[in-house]
């Protein structure tokens, strides 16, 4: 009992050292800090994020869509289910070729589907007000060309690479660039031989067309220097018919057009065909299809290529040179904006390939 009482006066002790003696250690205070500076308040979350997040929306985001040529079933159930065109004309293709960085896919989808949000959208990447609404886009990197083995790379340096991933041209028969002058024989072994259809990107970048030294310098309207794919194609338009998710700047029986995007700059404009430069542009490619399809190279019914045939009477190897009228005639035709995308680069082209086979 005497040493339970000796070991408890021990502990009291201890604790009174602890408690009492050993802050008396301590150093005298310093001076009392100054209250921070308030910061300005937050943005609200929710009347930030309802800008997406409702369902008038998302309503609307979806009928445009399923109006697009992005979204209509022909698009892909027609060509999703071969590879390498998987690769855009699917959305199973379009993630895997991303993800792999392969210019085709493992295996076809058996049930390929049209593109979903999150092809375009990689939701959250940031929230900054500044950037919206295309803050979510997922893919801005630089784009590696296909159609001439990745020899060349195109960048916008904007949201108009998004659109270049798919819309650029690809090898049909072929590999690219062949020679450009001369008379070489040039042997096109197939009717689909040529730059496929997604030639917008290098229209618009003015480069990558078959450029034949001619009385027209190679130079370029300032379009991409001054707008992106989103801003005209996606500007707001009639209803679901052109403009936004819809990507049409025309609607698809031809009676509206949305001009919301070039009054930015072309304040007066009543149609795509500012100073006539889309009719100038439909002529010269018109006269260039006819001087291929009195050549032979182009066949009036369905614009395909008339292939190289070795026996007596039928066709004959193509010349570089007509080799290249042909590619820029079909470079300049699935643009299909008539040189609104790029005017002076579309012109040399045309203009240039027209002299080279007269």
């Amino acid at each position: 009992m005497k040493k339970l009482g000796y070991f408890l006066s021990i502990s009291a002790l201890a604790i009174f050292s602890l408690v009492v003696l050993f802050p008396a250690c301590e150093g005298p205070a310093g001076p009392a800090g100054k209250d921070g500076l308030n910061g300005t308040d937050g943005k609200d979350v929710n009347a930030f994020c309802v800008k997406c997040h409702n369902q008038a929306t998302f309503s609307s985001v979806e009928a445009q869509f399923a109006t697009s040529l992005h979204g209509e079933g022909e698009t892909w159930a027609g060509d999703g289910n071969h590879n390498p065109c998987a690769m855009c004309h699917s959305y199973q293709g379009y993630k895997e070729t991303k993800l792999t960085g392969r210019d085709s896919v493992a295996v076809v989808p058996a049930i390929p589907v049209a593109l979903q949000c999150d092809a375009c959208h990689d939701f959250h990447g940031t929230l900054d007000s500044t950037d919206f609404p295309n803050y979510a886009l997922g893919h801005t990197e630089p784009i590696s060309l296909i159609y001439n083995n990745h020899a060349s790379t195109i960048d916008f340096g904007n949201s108009s690479n998004l659109c270049a991933y798919c819309h650029q041209p690809r090898p049909r028969g072929t590999d690219f660039p062949v020679p450009t002058t001369g008379e070489k024989e040039y042997k096109v072994t197939t009717i689909r031989w040529g730059p496929h259809y997604g030639t917008q990107s290098i229209v618009l970048n003015g480069t990558n067309g078959w450029e034949y030294a001619g009385s027209m310098a190679y130079t370029s309207t300032n379009h991409k220097g001054v707008a992106t794919c989103p801003s005209c194609h996606m500007a707001a338009g009639v209803g679901t018919e052109n403009g936004g998710h819809t990507w049409r700047i025309n609607n698809a029986d031809d009676t509206k057009v949305n001009l919301t995007g070039c009054k930015k700059c072309h304040a007066d404009a009543t149609s795509t065909d500012i100073n006539g430069r889309q009719t100038e542009i439909e002529g010269l490619l018109n006269q260039l299809g006819d001087r291929l399809i009195a050549l032979k190279l182009l066949n009036a019914v369905d614009h395909l290529a008339l292939v190289y045939n070795k026996e007596p009477g039928k066709m004959t190897p193509w010349t570089a040179k007509e080799a290249g009228a042909f590619f820029n005639y079909k470079v300049i035709a699935a643009d299909r904006s008539m040189g609104v995308h790029n005017y002076k680069y579309t012109k040399a082209l045309l203009v240039n390939s027209l002299e080279a086979i007269q």
